[in-house]
C-alpha cells in the first residue's frame, strides 16, 4: 500500500516539475528518501547552519531536497513559519517551492544498555532544482566576471523578488548572496526561508530575543532584537554593491562610474549603461542608511529602476550623467595606454622612508605604558625622519600617490561638480573646525583615491574595509567605513580630535582623515598585516609559548587601561577583538580601530545600534545599545580565553567557547580540558588557571561585578613580570 501510495506521489511530483502553476504538495518521506538514494552523501549539494541540501532524481529531471538538521532548542513552529512563507512566495525570482514533509516516527533504541522508544523527526522541503550555484560565485569587481546588462538582470530580479515578498508581508531576514540562486539567462532566485517571518496585515515590524542571519548583512536594528522590511532593504544595499563593485562597502559614486566606464566603452548606448550603473550605485547606498526609516522601499526602487530603462528604450538620458560621463569617456581615450597599476604592498612596506611633510604628524613622543610616564617612541618604530627621499614612481612594493595625477579618476576629481560636491562633504564633517588643529593632517580625496583599489584591500570587518598603500612614500592604512550615517558636524570632528590625542606605543595612531568623500576616510599608521586572530586561529603551526601569550594580554590589557583612564574624556575602544590586536614580527601587540564605533552611529555611549563582531560582544551591549568601560572588559575577557585555548569563540553556538568555559566555571570545575594542548603542561597549569579566573571575572554577566580594565592591566603585568623572572 506504501508503495502505491509512493508512486502516485512521485508522478505528482514530477508533473508539478514541468508545471510551474501546480501547487506545492505534501510529499512522504519514504518519497523524498528513494529520490535521494536515502539522503546519501553523494546526492549532497549544500549545507548550512540548519539544514543540508540534496539532490534528488524526478524521472528525467531534478528537485533539490531540504532536510533541517533537527536540534533540541529547534521548535516545531520554526518549520511551520517556514512552510507558511513558500507557500505565500509564487514569483519568478523567487525558488519554486514544491512540497514539504513533516514526519514522526517511534524508533527502538540502545540507552545506557537499555531500550528505549524515541520519536524521531523529519522535517524536509522539496524545491525546483537552480543547476547553476548561487550569486556569490559571481561577485567580481568591474574588470572580469559578469557583463553588466547580466548584473542589472540580477539586481533588477532580486528587487522584485524582494518587493513580491514585502507585498505579501514576508521577511526574509537573511538575503545574501549565497541565497540567491542563479537560473538559466542569469535570472536570480530569492532562496532559503529559514529566518523568514510572516507579518499580519497591521504589523510593520517583529522582534527577537535571539539573533539569526549573516553578519555583513544583517541590518543594525538586527542587533537591537527588532526587524522590519527595511531591514531586508539594507541586506539589498550591500548586495547591490557587492553586483556593482565586487565587495562590500560604501562606493563613491563617480569611482563606479569611471570603473564601468572601460568596459562599457564599445557597447552600444554605453551612455545610458553608465546611468544604470550610476542609479544602482545610489540605491545601494540608500539603501544601507543605518536609520531604516531613511531607506528606499522596493517599491520605489523598481521604479527608479524602471525609469533608467525607459531612457534606454526612448534613447532619452539624463543631462547631468550625459555630461560627465561625455568627459569622461574623452579623458579615458586620451589616458588609455597610460593608466598606473599598482602592486601589492609587501612585508617591505615597513622599510619605505617617508618625506618630512606626512612624518611630522606621526614622529611624536608616545606613552609607552598605560600608567603616568612618558618615554619617546624608539628610533625603529618610526623610521620617517631622516633618511633618504623616495622617487614618487610607481614601487613594486605599493602604489605611489604623487605619481597619479595624470589619470582619468584626477580629471574626474577636478571636475567643478565634484570639486563643489568635495567641499560640501569636507564642510559637513567639521572640515573648518579640523582645519585649526595642527596635529591633524587633512587629506586631500586625489591624495587617497589611487590607494582605495581591490588589490590594496588587507581587511574588512563589519565597519567597512581598510586598504594600505603609501601617502608621500609613508606607509599608511586608510580605513573606509561603510554606513551611510557615520556622525557629522561638530560631532565627527571632535572624535577625530579625542582619537588623535591618543599616542600610546601599542595603540595604533591617527595621523588625520580625508572629508571630501561622501563617507569620510581615517588615515592611520602603518604597524603590521598580521594580527592575534590570524596567529591563533589561521597560523597554527605557529609555536606559542605561554610567556609569548601572556606578553601579548598583559601589554594590550596595558593599552586599554591607558585610553580608559589617562584622558578627560572618557575613551572606550567598542570593539575589542583579536583581528584588532596587530602584531609584529616579534609578537609586540599594537590595538588598533579605537572608537570607530562612536563615529559610526549616533549617541556616542548610548549607541543604539550595536555594530561589530557578536562573538566578542557584551550581552548588555547587544541588549540595550549601551558601550561602557565594561564592555571593553568583557570583549577582553574572551581574548584572553582564546588565547589560552587557541580556540575561535563564535555566536549564535549553544556549544561555543565562552559557553562551555562559563559553564564550568559555574559548576566550581577547572578547565583544563579547554586549555590547549601546547601550554597545557604541569608547570603552566597554575599559570593558566589564574588567567582562566581573571577571563571568567571579566565575562561576568553582572557588569557591576566586572573588574575595570585598569584592575585587569596591573595583575596581568605582575604575573607577566613574575613570569620573565621565572
Amino acid at each position: 500500500m506504501d508503495t502505491k501510495i509512493r508512486t502516485i506521489h512521485k508522478v505528482d511530483l514530477e508533473r508539478m516539475v514541468l508545471d510551474e502553476s501546480a501547487e506545492p504538495t505534501y510529499l512522504p518521506l519514504s518519497l523524498l528518501q528513494e529520490i535521494t538514494d536515502s539522503f546519501s552523501d553523494d546526492q549532497q549539494i549544500g549545507s548550512g547552519g540548519s539544514a543540508i541540501v540534496y539532490k534528488g532524481t524526478v524521472g528525467k529531471g531534478m528537485v533539490a531536497v531540504k532536510k533541517l538538521s533537527i536540534t533540541i532548542d529547534m521548535h516545531e513552529n520554526n518549520f511551520h513559519k517556514e512552510v507558511e512563507c513558500l507557500m505565500k512566495a509564487k514569483h519568478k525570482n523567487i525558488v519554486r517551492f514544491l512540497g514539504y514533509c513533516s514526519d514522526t516516527q517511534g524508533m527502538v533504541g540502545d540507552y545506557d544498555g537499555k531500550f528505549v522508544m524515541a520519536d524521531v523527526r523529519n522535517w524536509v522541503l522539496c524545491f525546483e532544482y537552480i543547476p547553476n550555484g548561487s550569486l556569490d560565485k559571481y561577485i567580481t569587481d568591474a574588470s572580469c566576471g559578469l557583463k553588466w546588462r547580466d548584473r542589472y538582470r540580477i539586481i533588477k530580479g532580486s528587487c522584485e523578488g524582494l518587493l513580491h515578498l514585502h507585498e505579501n508581508r514576508i521577511l526574509h531576514l537573511d538575503l545574501k548572496p549565497g541565497n540567491i540562486l542563479i537560473a538559466d539567462h542569469m535570472v536570480p532566485k530569492i532562496a532559503d526561508f529559514g529566518l523568514s517571518r510572516c507579518l499580519d496585515e497591521d504589523q510593520t515590524r517583529a522582534f527577537t530575543s535571539h539573533l539569526c542571519g549573516s553578519q555583513g548583512y544583517l541590518a543594525p536594528e538586527f542587533y537591537r532584537g527588532q526587524f522590519t522590511f527595511a531591514s531586508d532593504i539594507y541586506s539589498l544595499g550591500i548586495i547591490i554593491v557587492e553586483i556593482l563593485t565586487g565587495e562590500k562597502g560604501y562606493p563613491e559614486e563617480e569611482n563606479v562610474v569611471a570603473n564601468w566606464m572601460n568596459q562599457l566603452e564599445a557597447s552600444d548606448q554605453w551612455h545610458t549603461q553608465l546611468e544604470q550603473v550610476r542609479v544602482c550605485t545610489k540605491i545601494g547606498i540608500q539603501c544601507m542608511d543605518l536609520n531604516p526609516k531613511k531607506r528606499p522601499v522596493a517599491r520605489h526602487i523598481l521604479d527608479r529602476l524602471d525609469k533608467t530603462e525607459i531612457t534606454i528604450e526612448t534613447g532619452i538620458s539624463g543631462s547631468s550623467v550625459e555630461q560627465q560621463v561625455s568627459f569622461l569617456k574623452e579623458q579615458y581615450c586620451q589616458e588609455k595606454n597610460s593608466k598606473l597599476s599598482y602592486q601589492y604592498l609587501g612585508k617591505e612596506i615597513k622599510e619605505h622612508a617617508g618625506t618630512e611633510g606626512l612624518a611630522e604628524y606621526v614622529e611624536i613622543p608616545r606613552e609607552d605604558h598605560w600608567q603616568q610616564g612618558e618615554q619617546e617612541a624608539s628610533s625603529d618604530q618610526w623610521p620617517l625622519r631622516g633618511v633618504q627621499d623616495v622617487k614618487k614612481t610607481v614601487s613594486p612594493q605599493g602604489a605611489s600617490i604623487s605619481s597619479s595625477n595624470n589619470g582619468v579618476l584626477y580629471k574626474l576629481n577636478n571636475l567643478d561638480i565634484f570639486d563643489r560636491k568635495a567641499h560640501r562633504n569636507h564642510v559637513r564633517y567639521g572640515g573648518p573646525t579640523l582645519e585649526n588643529v595642527n596635529f591633524v593632517k587633512l587629506f586631500k580625496k586625489k591624495e587617497l583615491s589611487p590607494i582605495l583599489k581591490n588589490k590594496n584591500l588587507i581587511r574588512r570587518d563589519s565597519f567597512g574595509v581598510v586598504y594600505m598603500g603609501l601617502v608621500d612614500s609613508v606607509p599608511v592604512t586608510i580605513r573606509k567605513l561603510f554606513s551611510g550615517s557615520v556622525v557629522q558636524n561638530e560631532d565627527f570632528a571632535n572624535e577625530v580630535i579625542i582619537q588623535s590625542q591618543v599616542i600610546h606605543g601599542n595603540m595604533v595612531r591617527l595621523i588625520g582623515c580625508c572629508l571630501e568623500f561622501e563617507v569620510p576616510m581615517l588615515v592611520h599608521e602603518f604597524h603590521s598585516t598580521a594580527n592575534l586572530h590570524y596567529i591563533l586561529h589561521i597560523n597554527i603551526k605557529v609555536p606559542l609559548n605561554l610567556g609569548v601569550r601572556l606578553s601579548i594580554a598583559a601589554t594590550s590589557a596595558g593599552a586599554l587601561a591607558y585610553v580608559h583612564s589617562a584622558f578627560a574624556t572618557k575613551i572606550l575602544h567598542g570593539d575589542v577583538k583579536p583581528s584588532n590586536i596587530l602584531l609584529d614580527n616579534n609578537f609586540v601587540p599594537k590595538i588598533s580601530d579605537i572608537g570607530i564605533s562612536r563615529l559610526i552611529v549616533r549617541g556616542h555611549e548610548h549607541s543604539g545600534a550595536c555594530i561589530g563582531d557578536m562573538a566578542y560582544m557584551d550581552p548588555l551591549y547587544v541588549r540595550t545599545g549601551l558601550l561602557t568601560e565594561q564592555s571593553d572588559v568583557y570583549s577582553f575577557g574572551v581574548i584572553i580565553l582564546e588565547l589560552v585555548t587557541r580556540r575561535k569563540a563564535t555566536h549564535m553556538d549553544k556549544n561555543s567557547l565562552v559557553i562551555n568555559f562559563l559553564e564550568n566555571h559555574k559548576q566550581g570545575r577547572k578547565s583544563t580540558e579547554l586549555f590547549d594542548k601546547e601550554i597545557a603542561v604541569a608547570e603552566n597549569l597554575e599559570l593558566l588557571d589564574t588567567l582562566a579566573g581573571i577571563a571568567a571575572e571579566c565575562l561576568n554577566f553582572d557588569v557591576d561585578l566586572r573588574p575595570t580594565m585598569v584592575d585587569v592591566a596591573n595583575r596581568l603585568s605582575m604575573l607577566n613580570q613574575s613570569c620573565n623572572l621565572s
